[in-house]
C-alpha cells in the first residue's frame, strides 16, 4: 500500500510532530470514522468538483439553446445545391452533438465516478469534434454565427473538464488512500463472513458425520447379530461353496484361454486372409474364430472341434505362410486342445450350473437379503463420510488461507488508518 504514506501530505507530517494518544475505534464503526475523516480532508475537493459540475451543467444548457438556435437559423440566399449540402451538414452536426449532450450527466460525488465522467465525456467530445469536421465546415458556411456559438460551448465544456482533471490530479492520492481504506474494510467484512460461514458449515457437517457414524455402528451391530443367528452357518457354508466354484470357474476359463494363446498368430492370419478374400470362412466359422481369440470357453465343444479341424487343414496346407517349426507347434497345440477342451468345457458348464444354483439358494435365504441390504447401507454411509471428510478438508485448507489473508488485511488497514490518525482498531 504505497498510497499510505501520501494520504495527508504536510498535514500528516504536522500530526506526526505532535505527541498523540491512540484512541480506539471498533471495526464495525470504522466506516463512519473514515467517512468523517474523508469529509474533513476532502470536503474542499468535493465542493470544488460540485462547482465545476454546476458550470458544466450551465454550459450544457447553453449548448442546448445554441443547438436550438442553429436548428432554427435561416441561411442566406445561395444556390439550392449549396443549401442542400449545408442543411445536411447542419443536421448531421446537430445529431452528433446531441449524442454527447445526452451523455453529460453529473455523477455521484466519488472519485471513480468523477474520473470516469471526466474520461468518457472528454473522449466523446474529441471524437465528436473530429468526426464532425466536414459537417462543421459546411454548416459554418451557411450559419457562421450559430455554428461558432455551438463550438464555443463545446470548448468551454472541455475547459471545465480540464479544470476537473487538474483537481483530480491534485487530490487523487488522498482520495485513493481513503478509497483503499474503505475497500479494505469491505474486504475484511467479506472474508470474516466467509470464515464464519465456513466454520458453521464444518460444525454442521461434523454433527452430520456423527449421525452417519451412529448409523454405521447400528449397521455393524445388526451384521454382528446376523452372524449369531441359526441361519448364519448355512449361509456361510453356501457362500464358501459359491466362492470355491467361482474360483474354479475362473481357473478353467484362464486355463483354456492359455491353451488357445499359442494359436493367436495363426488365427489372426486366418482372419486377415479371410477378410482379403484369399479364402472364405463361413459366417459361423468367422464368429468362432473371434470366440477363440477372445473367450474360447464360451464356445460349444462340437463347434470348436469343427473349427479346429478346418484350421488344421489350412495350417497344414501352408496357406498361412508359417515356418515348418512354427507350423508343427501349432498342429501339436490344436491336437492338445482337441484332446482337452471337451472335459474342461464339461467341468466348466457343471460349475457354472452349480454356481447358479447355489446363488439361488443364497438369495432365497432371508439372512442373505438382510446381509446384502445392510452391507449396501454400510458402503453407502462410508462413501458419504468419505465425501464429507474430503469436502471439509478442502474447506479447512481454504479457511486457513482466508484467515492468513484476513490478518494481513487487518495489519494493512491498521497501518493505513494510523497514517491518518493514531487509532487502535478493535476487531470483533
Amino acid at each position: 500500500m504505497k498510497w499510505l504514506n501520501k494520504i495527508l501530505g504536510k498535514q500528516n507530517q504536522q500530526n506526526q510532530q505532535k505527541p498523540r494518544t491512540a484512541d480506539t475505534v471498533a471495526f464495525r464503526d470504522l466506516g463512519d470514522w473514515v467517512s468523517d475523516r474523508t469529509e474533513a480532508e476532502l470536503g474542499g475537493f468535493f465542493e470544488s468538483a460540485a462547482q465545476i459540475f454546476a458550470e458544466i451543467e450551465e454550459m450544457k444548457e447553453e449548448l442546448i439553446r445554441d443547438i436550438g438556435g442553429l436548428k432554427a437559423a435561416e441561411p442566406p440566399e445561395l444556390p439550392s445545391r449549396v443549401l442542400r449540402v449545408g442543411f445536411a451538414a447542419r443536421d448531421s452536426l446537430i445529431k452528433q452533438i446531441n449524442v454527447v449532450i445526452d451523455r453529460i450527466s453529473t455523477p455521484v460525488m466519488d472519485y471513480p465516478a468523477i474520473m470516469e465522467f471526466c474520461r468518457s465525456i472528454d473522449t466523446a467530445l474529441d471524437a465528436t469534434i473530429e468526426k464532425s469536421a466536414k459537417s462543421h465546415h459546411r454548416a459554418k458556411y451557411l450559419f457562421p454565427k450559430e455554428v461558432g456559438a455551438v463550438f464555443t460551448d463545446l470548448r468551454n465544456i472541455k475547459i471545465s473538464l480540464a479544470k476537473l482533471r487538474d483537481l483530480l490530479d491534485r487530490e487523487g492520492v488522498k482520495i485513493k488512500g481513503f478509497d483503499g481504506i474503505t475497500e479494505a474494510i469491505h474486504r475484511i467484512g467479506d472474508i470474516t463472513r466467509d470464515i464464519v460461514a465456513g466454520n458453521s458449515t464444518i460444525k454442521k457437517n461434523g454433527s452430520k458425520t456423527d449421525g452417519i457414524k451412529r448409523e454405521i455402528s447400528d449397521c455393524a451391530a445388526k451384521l454382528e447379530q446376523l452372524s449369531q443367528s441359526k441361519e448364519w452357518s448355512s449361509f456361510v457354508e453356501l457362500e464358501d461353496k459359491l466362492k470355491e466354484r467361482e474360483l474354479e470357474v475362473s481357473n478353467i476359463k484362464n486355463n483354456v484361454l492359455e491353451l488357445f494363446i499359442p494359436l493367436n498368430k495363426a488365427l489372426n492370419r486366418m482372419k486377415k486372409q479371410s477378410e482379403s478374400g484369399r479364402y472364405t470362412l463361413s459366417k459361423k466359422q468367422k464368429k468362432l474364430l473371434d470366440v477363440c481369440l477372445e473367450n474360447p470357453i464360451s464356445a460349444d465343444v462340437a463347434d470348436v472341434n469343427d473349427f479346429l479341424v478346418e484350421m488344421l487343414q489350412i495350417v497344414e496346407s501352408g496357406a498361412l505362410g508359417l515356418k515348418d517349426k512354427k507350423r508343427d507347434k501349432i498342429v501339436d497345440q490344436i491336437d492338445q486342445i482337441m484332446d482337452s477342451f471337451a472335459p474342461k468345457k464339461e467341468r466348466y458348464d457343471t460349475l457354472k450350473f452349480e454356481t447358479h444354483e447355489i446363488g439361488h439358494q443364497i438369495s432365497d435365504l432371508t439372512i442373505s437379503k438382510t446381509k446384502t441390504a445392510l452391507e449396501g447401507q454400510l458402503a453407502e454411509k462410508n462413501r458419504e463420510i468419505a465425501h464429507i471428510d474430503e469436502e471439509m478438508s478442502n474447506l479447512g485448507d481454504e479457511l486457513k488461507m482466508r484467515s492468513i489473508e484476513l490478518e494481513e488485511l487487518k495489519a494493512e488497514l491498521s497501518d493505513a488508518v494510523n497514517s491518518i490518525e493514531s487509532v487502535q482498531i478493535v476487531f470483533d
